[in-house]
C-alpha cells in the first residue's frame, strides 16, 4: 500500500476527534456522578413512573414540531424551492434523528437531511438553506432563552444560576451576531464543506450533483435578500421552541412531577440555552443533565426527577431518531433495487 493511500485511510482531523472523546468521556462521567448524588434508585424508581405508553405520548407529541421544523427549512430555500413541503418535513425527520442517534457523526445530521431531500439541485440548494436556516433557528432561541430567564428572576430568588444563563444568553447573542455579520463569509466556507463532505462521503453528496454548487454564493445572498420567508422561518422555530416549554411540562408530569406552565418554560428555556454551549461534547452529555438539576432544584424539583427527565428526553429522540433512520434506510434499499432492476 502506498504512502497516499495510507493517508487516505487515516481519520481526518484526529486531533478534534481525540478532543471529542475526551470531551464525550468527561460528560459521560460528570452523568454518572449526578446519578450517584441524586440516588440511583430514586432515579430508576422516577423512570418507572413513565411507562412504555408515556414515551410513545411523547414521542406523538414531539412531532408536530419537526413538521414545523421541515415547514421552517423550506422557507429558508427561497422562493423556488428544491423539493415539496412533504419532502422537506421528512428531511428534517431524518435530519434531527442523524444528528441525534449519530452523535460522533460530523454535520451528520445536515448532510443525511440535506441527502433525503434528493438529488442535484436539491442537495445544492438544500446545503445552503441547511446553513440559513440553522443560523435563523439559533436566532430564534434568543427570545425563548430570554423569556425563561425573565421567568426564572420573577418566580425564583436571583443566584449565581441566573448569571449563568445571563452570560449563557449573552454568548449566544454574540455568536448570533457574529454570524450575521459574517454572513457573506459564509457562502464560501459553505462551499469548502461541501467539498469536503462529497470528498469524504461521495456516495451521500456525490461531486457532479448538478451545477448550481459552482455558485454557492449567489445562491445564499439570493436567499438573503428574502425577507419576508426568512421572517416566516423565524417565526415558525421560536414557535416551536415554544412548544419545547409544553412538551418539558407533559414529561415531569409524567414522572409524577406537579409544576406550573411557567416553571416549565424557565426549565426547558434553561436546558436549551446552556445546552447551546455543549456541541463539542457527542449529543452533550452530561451538560444537558446537569442543566435539568441546576433549572429544577431553583423550584425545589429533586435532582432524581431532574434527571430523570433529562433520560426520558434522551429516550425520546432516540426512539424517532432510530425510527426514521430504519425506515430511510429501507427506503434507500429499495430506490437501490429498483433502479438494478430497471
Amino acid at each position: 500500500m502506498s504512502a497516499a493511500q495510507e493517508g487516505q485511510r487515516q481519520p481526518l482531523c484526529p486531533d478534534v476527534r481525540r478532543g471529542t472523546l475526551i470531551a464525550l468521556t468527561i460528560g459521560v462521567a460528570a452523568v454518572v456522578v449526578g446519578v450517584i448524588r441524586a440516588g440511583a434508585g430514586a432515579v430508576a424508581q422516577a423512570l418507572e413512573s413513565l411507562h412504555l405508553s408515556g414515551l410513545l405520548v411523547l414521542v406523538l407529541l414531539h412531532l408536530p414540531i419537526v413538521v414545523l421544523m421541515g415547514f421552517a427549512w423550506r422557507r429558508a430555500s427561497g422562493d423556488d424551492p428544491p423539493a415539496s413541503l412533504s419532502r422537506f418535513v421528512w428531511a428534517r425527520f431524518v435530519r434531527d434523528a442523524a444528528g441525534e442517534a449519530l452523535p460522533f457523526v460530523n454535520f451528520g445530521g445536515i448532510v443525511f437531511g440535506v441527502r433525503a431531500l434528493g438529488r442535484g439541485r436539491a442537495i445544492t440548494l438544500g446545503a445552503i438553506s441547511a446553513c440559513i436556516d440553522g443560523v435563523i433557528e439559533l436566532t430564534a432561541k434568543l427570545p425563548y432563552v430570554l423569556a425563561a430567564l425573565l421567568t426564572l428572576l420573577a418566580l425564583g430568588p436571583q443566584t449565581h444560576f441566573t448569571r449563568l444563563l445571563s452570560l449563557a444568553l449573552a454568548a449566544t447573542g454574540v455568536v448570533v451576531a457574529s454570524l450575521l455579520v459574517a454572513r457573506r463569509s459564509l457562502g464560501a466556507w459553505l462551499g469548502v464543506m461541501m467539498q469536503a463532505v462529497s470528498s469524504r462521503w461521495p456516495a451521500v453528496l456525490p461531486r457532479d450533483d448538478g451545477d448550481a454548487g459552482r455558485d454557492v454564493q449567489a445562491c445564499f445572498d439570493r436567499i438573503l435578500r428574502q425577507r419576508t420567508r426568512l421572517g416566516s422561518g423565524f417565526a415558525l422555530h421560536l414557535c416551536c421552541w415554544c412548544l419545547g416549554a409544553g412538551e418539558a411540562w407533559v414529561i415531569f408530569r409524567l414522572l409524577g412531577v406537579d409544576l406550573t406552565l411557567p416553571q416549565a418554560l424557565a426549565i426547558d428555556g434553561t436546558v436549551v440555552g446552556l445546552r447551546t454551549f455543549g456541541f463539542m461534547v457527542p449529543a452533550a452529555a452530561g451538560v444537558q443533565e446537569v442543566s435539568y438539576m441546576l433549572a429544577a432544584a431553583v423550584f425545589g424539583i429533586p435532582p432524581a426527577a431532574a434527571i430523570a427527565a433529562s433520560f426520558v428526553r434522551r429516550a425520546r429522540d432516540l426512539l424517532l431518531g432510530v425510527g426514521t433512520l430504519g425506515v430511510a434506510a429501507v427506503g434507500d434499499a429499495s430506490s437501490a433495487l429498483l433502479r438494478l432492476k430497471y
